[in-house]
This record gives structure tokens, C-alpha cells and sequence, in this order.
């Protein structure tokens, strides 16, 4: 029943890759090896590419370019970005006012502090609330898309110009949720095929400890994974298999005040804890060589 359902779920999961066509499909079968991610980024580096507009003020504060790419290079992952404070507060003030959708269901619209009355409503209990198409929504996401020192620090882990694949910001919210659900929220270890290569950078909104649904990445793991994680359709696995295979002192569990920020390459394996107390607000910016469709509907 378990390998009937895995496989059922692996179909579902690869689907959306045979609807992008022939460059899509073969990317999702192709890209996670090793040898074709390197030869394909190579390709893209030699490429004359033209610099996406980043002009207007920064709201990262300042960061080393080349030691973020190098620490990104080494372990898939940095750490030690921050949002500038003003931005922090426009885009709570957009989580306030903008309405967002109950687990990314377009018919299942709330505002955040109306969550309660919206479950009632709807007779369904949220483990998400996604603002969908929160780039087109709000002004500020689109001029964080463009940062300049974002942009930098992908451009040079990428080795061409970036591209934007999407944007998303989202609420976990605490209450009960078995092992299925949390991975359907994202809040188990899996990785992510957005292209050969790709970067995201996250920021948290709300302030984020322990209890509160940090992030967890495997450092070392965009490069290198067990060669039956590698050739699985089923990008997901459970934490005693990732521990066994890649050992707990290897996790880096990202906990930080409102505003702070990592970048990580997703196609390692990562997760966000399932929050206790305290629900999380979060935003995704992903880029990549090109944009395959994976960031539709952000």
C-alpha cells in the first residue's frame, strides 16, 4: 500500500513537468546529475547576457558578495542577510491588508486576522496562507526582486545573469498536522529542481526561534546526495533517513529576528519546522538560468 501510494504521488509530483514541454521534462529528468548541472552552467556563463535593472536604493543591508557566493559554492547555504527595517514594516503592513489564501486555494480567501472566522467559514482548519500573486500585489516585493545586492550575490553564484523564477511570501500557521500534511506544506526534507542551477534567498517577517517553524538546510547537499535520492521521481524522504544518510551535525536550523535573511541553493535538501507557537511569515525570492514555468502563479 505505502510503494502503491509513493508511486501515485511520484506520477502527481512529475506531472507538471511534462506540461512545460520537451526542455522542461528533460531538465526535471537531467538536471540531478551532477556532471549536466556543471556542463550546463558552464554553457550559460559563456552566454553575452544583459544585467537586470537594479537601480533605486538596496533594502539588504550591506553584505559581502563573494564570500556569500563562495559559503553558497561550499555548503549550499548562507546565512547573515537582513532586511532594511522600513521594508520589513511595508511588507507586514501588505500581510495586514492584502488578503491571502488558505493553504494557496484561490477560493479560499482571508484576510490573516480574520484566519479564525475564515476556518469557521470554510469548516477546514489552514496550515497555510499563501499570498498568491503577491509579486504583481505589492510594489515593494517587485523592487526586492530587482536589489541590487541580491541580484549580485546570485549573478555571481550563477555565473550569468540571474533570472527570476518567482516570488512567494507566506504564513505557516501553529496547530496540529500529521507527517502527510506537513510535507504537502513543505515542512519536511525534500529538494527542489528549478533548472541546472538556482538560488533563492529567504527573509523572515516575524521573529523566528525554535518553536516557531524555522528553516533547516543539509549543508552539502546540493552537490552531493545518495545515489538513491538522486535517481528517485520522490524528492521527499523523512527526517531518520536524511539523519542516516547525512548525519544531524550537517543541518543548519536558521532561527533569527524579523528581517533576517539566508540564500540557499534548493536543490539541496531543506525544510520548515512546523511551528509550535508562534505563527511565520516568510518570503522566497528564486532565480535561476532560465525560468521553466516552476514559479507560475507567485
Amino acid at each position: 500500500m505505502n510503494v502503491l501510494r509513493l508511486s501515485v504521488s511520484s506520477y502527481r509530483r512529475s506531472q507538471r513537468y511534462l506540461e512545460g514541454g520537451p526542455g522542461h521534462f528533460f531538465m526535471y529528468l537531467l538536471a540531478r546529475f551532477r556532471v549536466v548541472r556543471s556542463i550546463v552552467v558552464w554553457i550559460y556563463s559563456l552566454r553575452n547576457t544583459t544585467a537586470l535593472s537594479a537601480a533605486g536604493p538596496t533594502f539588504v543591508e550591506h553584505v559581502d558578495v563573494d564570500g556569500a557566493a563562495r559559503c553558497i559554492s561550499e555548503d549550499g547555504f548562507f546565512s547573515g542577510l537582513r532586511l532594511q527595517p522600513d521594508a520589513v514594516e511595508e511588507l507586514l503592513t501588505f500581510s495586514d491588508l492584502a488578503p491571502c489564501f488558505g493553504d494557496g486555494r484561490r477560493d479560499r480567501p482571508f484576510l490573516y486576522a480574520d484566519r479564525a472566522n475564515a476556518e469557521q467559514q470554510y469548516g477546514e482548519t489552514f496550515k497555510l496562507g499563501r499570498y498568491n500573486h503577491a509579486l504583481l500585489a505589492s510594489p515593494l516585493l517587485q523592487a526586492l526582486s530587482r536589489d541590487a545586492q541580491l541580484l549580485a550575490i546570485a549573478r555571481k553564484y550563477l555565473q550569468t545573469e540571474p533570472v527570476l523564477i518567482g516570488v512567494r511570501m507566506w504564513w505557516s500557521f501553529v496547530g496540529p498536522a500529521d507527517k502527510d500534511e506537513q510535507m504537502k506544506s513543505a515542512q519536511g526534507f525534500h529538494y527542489d529542481i528549478d533548472g541546472y542551477r538556482g538560488l533563492t534567498f529567504f527573509f523572515y517577517l516575524t521573529n523566528v526561534g525554535l518553536s516557531n517553524g524555522p528553516h533547516v538546510y543539509v549543508r552539502g547537499t546540493h552537490v552531493k546526495k545518495a545515489w538513491k535520492h538522486v535517481v528517485s521521481l520522490y524528492k521527499g524522504r523523512s527526517d531518520d533517513e536524511i539523519n542516516q544518510s547525512y548525519g544531524l551535525e550537517r543541518q543548519v536550523v536558521s532561527c533569527g529576528p524579523a528581517g533576517s535573511g539566508f540564500a540557499e541553493d534548493i536543490f539541496g535538501f531543506h525544510k520548515g519546522l512546523h511551528p509550535e507557537s508562534g505563527d511565520r511569515l516568510i518570503v522566497q525570492l528564486r532565480y535561476g538560468l532560465r525560468d521553466y514555468g516552476t514559479g507560475r502563479n507567485d
